[in-house]
């Protein structure tokens, strides 16, 4: 009779302990979930520092500098060129970003013309532009776009500020995340780190490579045909193509209205013109940095972009593949390796 009430006296702690560890772990989840935006924000840090790194690393082994000033090195020489940048094309990029708004509300604007010739276009433009006929909804929603502009420059800076912090001393939050790991197991993290910021570097170059000829073939391809603000319409594309899928769909909107304010002509030669450079990226330029960088496959990119995007919204979007790169690392190194014992090839590993 004793032994029977020990055994459900212990099954009663049992219980109750494995209860408190539920609740433990859905208040956790609950917690990140409510943070998830400034997990973000430090997940950008990561990633920045993981470029200020891989830059020290290559100046390191070229110059025999210390990694700290090699870094500083790094510093310097990012900053340099954007002012030198800034000085030479920066007032004609200010200029073309700041009459880009006017041209967009002109290609807009005339998008509205032809939608009103026919009946059914009339009735979407009455749609589309219903809920804006009241002025204080108009000031209302303007509001918001210089809300949203102002968090992303914090949120930017915060990243950059973060991403020199990480790079300085990497190996303190390094430590830090292993120290939460059983001790046994701690090594194994260590591995799994170092995988993971070499995947991102590789990730980071190819993804710099592309942005970077995007960019400029489509300033290039505008230029030519004689679309107005190419400057300003290549960097944004450039920029928006470091969120796969979305990005392109959304910098050719500009393109489009943008030539629009000049003829149909014009409008027919800017969608030809990016065209022709969403079909080099995608059958020439992201095979050739997938051969040395990090291989992703399309329908996971997009389906993770696409679940980001809904979760977190605008900066979920730009962090989803990298995240994603993070994701694939770990399921190789801690499931498919250390589960499954396979051997699998982890970008971040190679040498």
């Amino acid at each position: 009779m004793l032994a029977a009430g020990t055994l459900s006296s212990a099954n009663t702690v049992l219980f109750v302990r494995h209860t408190l560890i539920v609740l433990a772990l859905v208040a956790l989840a609950l917690l990140l979930w409510k943070i998830a935006y400034a997990l973000l924000l430090a997940f950008g840090g990561v990633l920045f520092a993981v470029f200020l790194r891989g830059l020290a690393g290559i100046v390191a082994s070229w110059t025999h500098l210390r990694m700290r000033w090699a870094l500083v090195v790094v510093i310097v020489s990012l900053i340099a060129p954007l002012v030198a940048a800034g000085i030479l094309v920066g007032p004609t990029l200010a200029e073309q970003l700041g009459q880009l708004g006017d041209t967009v509300s002109r290609g807009v604007e005339r998008v509205r013309h032809y939608l009103e010739q026919a009946p059914i276009g009339a009735q979407v433009v009455e749609m589309l532009t219903g809920g804006m006929q009241n002025g204080g909804q108009l000031l209302g929603a303007v509001g918001t776009f210089f809300r949203g502009a102002a968090d992303a420059v914090i949120a930017l800076i915060v990243v950059l500020v973060a991403g020199v912090f990480f790079a300085a001393n990497p190996r303190l939050y390094v430590e830090g995340v292993v120290a939460l790991v059983p001790r046994n197991r701690q090594a194994r993290a260590r591995e799994v780190l170092e995988a993971v910021g070499g995947a991102l570097w590789l990730w980071l170059v190819g993804q710099f490579v592309q942005m970077l000829a995007v960019g400029v073939l489509t300033a290039i391809g505008l230029l030519i045909v004689g679309v107005p603000l190419a400057l300003a319409l290549g960097l944004i594309t450039g920029l928006l193509d470091f969120v796969p899928f979305i990005g392109p769909l959304v910098a050719a909107i500009p393109i489009l209205l943008v030539a629009l304010t000049a003829d149909l002509q014009t409008l027919l030669y800017a969608g030809l013109v990016f065209v022709a450079v969403q079909q080099i990226e995608n059958n020439l330029l992201t095979p050739l940095v997938q051969r040395w960088a990090v291989s992703l496959p399309p329908v996971l990119v997009l389906v993770a972009t696409i679940a980001f995007a809904l979760l977190f919204g605008l900066i979920g979007a730009i962090f989803a593949t990298p995240l994603l790169v993070v994701v694939m690392v770990c399921v190789k190194m801690l499931y498919m390796e250390d589960v499954l014992g396979e051997r699998v090839d982890v970008p971040g590993t190679r040498g």
